[in-house]
């Protein structure tokens, strides 16, 4: 105990020395490191050096180095599904309270796509989601694994905008939905540059979203005209 108050101290009096930042700078400085490296391949003195500050300020804030991510990821994760539910809601607010899937959509997949334009300003976050997502560490699988309480909020519109789709398969139209992002990390725009030999502008990230858009309309609108087609034919 008497070494834990010790090194929590060492790590307040440095946070005075250096200013009411010192946190923010941890967590600054790991996002651009790890969205830049991985997970493996940033030690926290990586991260010391980078922030500015001494090895004790990172055990005070955030203890170990997976506790650092993990309160990374959920920072930026609450930030993006925010952005999402209030496009969703203001979606909702125009359209009586039955959108269009199109504008469902948009509010699902425009904070994942648009986020990675450098005028938004995210685009590292953006980046460190996706790194963290692919080396997937442990702790941060069981939360993508269960957590799906920021999803939950777009079954009933999807639904609405669905009505001869089940709820199962409005939840596996979800979820084919929202792999989409997960094509817009770097390594996969350097695939379909490669595939397009370079005709592919995916600088444009708005171009890419409405591309996305379009692509989740068509398969699922698809789905819901199999679904109609399907309950006409029971009935006759």
């Amino acid at each position: 105990m008497a070494g834990a108050r010790g090194l929590k101290s060492a790590a307040a009096t440095s946070q005075s020395k250096a200013g009411p930042d010192t946190e923010a700078r941890i967590f600054l400085a790991a996002e651009r490191l790890f969205a830049d490296r991985g997970f493996d391949g940033v030690s926290v003195r990586d991260i010391v050096h980078e922030a500015g500050v001494n090895l004790a300020a990172v055990s005070y804030h955030f203890g170990s180095k997976g506790s650092l991510l993990l309160s990374i990821f959920r920072k930026r994760a609450r930030e993006m599904n925010r952005e999402r539910h209030a496009m969703l809601r203001e979606a909702e607010a125009k359209a009586g309270g039955a959108p269009p899937l199109r504008e469902i959509l948009r509010a699902l997949l425009g904070p994942p796509i648009l986020w990675r334009d450098p005028a938004s300003h995210k685009d590292t976050a953006s980046r460190f989601i996706a790194r963290a997502m692919a080396e997937v560490t442990p702790q941060l699988r069981t939360i993508l694994e269960s957590d799906v309480s920021h999803l939950k909020g777009f079954v009933p519109p999807m639904a609405r905008a669905l009505p001869h789709l089940s709820e199962p398969e409005v939840c596996w139209a979800l979820h084919f939905a929202v792999g989409l992002p997960h094509q817009c990390t770097d390594s996969n725009f350097k695939r379909v540059k490669a595939l397009s030999d370079g005709q592919c502008d995916t600088a444009d990230v708005h171009a890419v979203l409405e591309r996305a858009i379009q692509f989740a309309v068509g398969g699922i609108e698809a789905l819901d005209a199999f679904g109609a087609a399907k309950t006409e034919r029971a009935a006759t």
